[in-house]
């Protein structure tokens, strides 16, 4: 599947402005913004037509024949990055499309309007017509019951933002709206909500103001755990997305999808927790850890929330404003470097612990360990599993592309013992990094966290016998690769071998006392190799024990672990 606007709701068929491709026809035909992506693909639009016929969609949304469904055929999670495509590239498009997509960049009219309590914001909404919102008003105030939540909803996001965290609030409009409160519209659209940027502030940087637009019903949308239910999680959530996307703008116009919207979903979960509207997203992520942590492919960035979530966690609240701070001056990675730097930390030197925590999820969650709902998210795909421990040439079915990583797994088959060497040789020009992980076959788990920066890598698991699985998380770090390939070694080193001939023999003996009493290299590939004995201590007793193993029938080496 193609594409940056992917569906998420499809409820009814359309008809395009153009035939769809064969190849996307059917009984399985997609959603409406999939076909008009497919259409592009095939050569049938230009980009321009797909971006004019996308924003028509979008804000056109075909009426069903049900009220009782949401009244689009589809939805997309934000129009955000679908807009801000346009506004980059408007320059580009015909007069005649200039002309049609200006009605959809512009400030929609309502019929009524109803400032915040809070007094943040103006809440602008239609009581008849195809933009109506629900009527109910429990209160009996003249004011519906969906445009105050809005309000409410709002009130909470932008204090949460602003006063709690000490994020920037969205530049003035100047009375755009009708005075200085932030604007937000509530229309029909086929989208949860949208941010559009307006005009240039006062800044040094690119700051920026906007205004929202938030969906007039939330009907039929995906399901979420909220208890008041999915049309009022979905209504929440969208306040606080979009209007951290106007937070954004305070920074950077122009800064990167991915990093906004991940850093936008995962404030739906700092304003209100118990809707986890996020999980609907996290499939995207954690299917296909073989993707770039910066794709703006489908839904991927709205799952990589996971992402500013884990440095939260492990660096504390505070990061992420301080990233969106160096937002102002630099892009995307760059920023997050320069605010990782306070922590005396970088992209590249975390990325392989957060690759490593993702493999922690769903059934393999660790409870008390990492992200603290893991055992509700999926568990990331593994690219290849083994039933057996020792493998030659291991390569990847899907290659990690940039800032991305594969999961391969091993059984640790009952004739293995010894000491277990994960080596990697990754694609050159590519900077890698490797986890090895092991765990036992009860609850509880043992993990060996290995990562180094190089090619090749080498990793060393003492003792595996003592366990039953074993993960190798191959990790490219370095941030702009397509696919990154590599090949993944397996092999058990025996106690005893320390001078590694394969053979335990008097040259492992006369090995250990060279290094003991005569300062000689030490046990190789790792000093286990010469703990004979498997006391946890390289000594004499080690070479003794090795003689009498080969000169007087006795034990063999680490015999007592079996």
């Amino acid at each position: 599947m193609t594409g940056r606007y992917i569906p998420l709701v499809v409820a009814a068929a359309s008809i395009l402005l153009f035939a769809i491709p064969a190849s996307v026809a059917g009984s399985d035909r997609p959603g409406i913004f999939e076909a008009v992506e497919a259409a592009y693909q095939a050569g049938q639009i230009d980009r321009n037509q797909m971006l004019v016929e996308e924003m028509n969609i979008f804000f056109t949304p075909p009426p069903l024949a049900t009220s009782t469904k949401a009244d689009q055929s589809e939805v997309l999670k934000s129009g955000t990055g679908l807009i801000q495509d346009v506004l980059d590239h408007y320059d580009e498009f015909s007069p005649e499309q200039q002309l049609a997509l200006a009605q959809y960049l512009s400030r929609p009219g309502t019929q009524a309007a109803y400032d915040s309590p809070a007094g943040f914001f103006k809440i602008h909404y239609d009581t008849t017509g195809p933009e109506a919102v629900p009527a109910q008003d429990d209160d009996l105030d003249g004011i519906p019951d969906y445009v105050e939540r809005t309000a409410q909803y709002a009130d909470s996001s932008w204090l949460s933002y602003v006063v709690h965290l000490g994020y920037y609030p969205p530049p003035s409009d100047h009375g755009g709206g009708g005075d200085d409160r932030y604007d937000i519209y509530l229309l029909a659209i086929s989208g949860y909500g949208a941010t559009l940027p307006e005009s240039a502030g006062d800044s040094t940087w690119s700051d920026y103001s906007s205004f929202m637009l938030i969906h007039r019903n939330f009907y039929g949308f995906l399901p979420n755990y909220d208890p008041a239910g999915d049309s009022i999680g979905a209504q929440k959530v969208t306040c606080a997305h979009e209007l951290f996307h106007a937070v954004e703008l305070a920074y950077d116009r122009y800064e990167s999808l991915w990093w906004m919207e991940a850093c936008a979903t995962r404030m739906e979960d700092i304003v209100f927790p118990e809707v986890d509207d996020n999980y609907n997203y996290l499939p995207y992520f954690f299917y296909e850890p073989e993707t770039n942590l910066q794709s703006t492919e489908g839904y991927h960035m709205y799952g990589a929330f996971v992402w500013p979530l884990f440095l939260d966690l492990k660096f504390g609240s505070p990061v992420i404003r301080g990233i969106w701070e160096y937002c102002r001056f630099r892009q995307d990675l760059e920023a997050i470097d320069s605010g990782l730097a306070v922590y005396g930390a970088t992209t590249v030197g975390v990325f392989p612990e957060f690759a490593y925590w993702n493999y922690f999820t769903g059934y393999r969650a660790v409870p008390g360990e990492y992200f603290p709902d893991a055992s509700m998210y999926p568990a990331a795909d593994v690219d290849l599993t083994f039933t057996t421990l020792v493998q030659d040439s291991v390569t990847p079915v899907n290659k990690p592309e940039g800032l991305a990583c594969n999961y391969i797994e091993f059984a640790v088959d009952t004739s293995a013992r010894g000491i277990l060497s994960l080596h990697l040789k990754g694609a050159e020009f590519v900077s890698w990094a490797m986890t090895g992980i092991i765990r036992d076959g009860g609850d509880g788990t043992l993990i060996t966290k290995n990562s180094f920066l190089g090619n090749p890598i080498d990793i060393y698991l003492p003792f595996i016998e003592d366990y039953t699985r074993v993960t190798a998380v191959p990790t490219v770090v370095s941030p702009n690769v397509s696919g990154g390939d590599y090949v993944l070694s397996c092999t058990l080193y025996g106690y005893g071998d320390c001078n590694q001939d394969r053979k335990v023999n008097v040259g492992d003996a006369t090995y250990i006392i060279g290094y003991i009493f005569r300062g000689g290299p030490v046990p190789i590939p790792v000093l286990p190799s010469g703990d004979a004995n498997c006391d946890g201590k390289i000594n004499v007793a080690d070479a003794v024990y090795i003689v009498t193993y080969i000169f007087r029938g006795g034990p063999k080496p680490c015999a007592a672990r079996n």
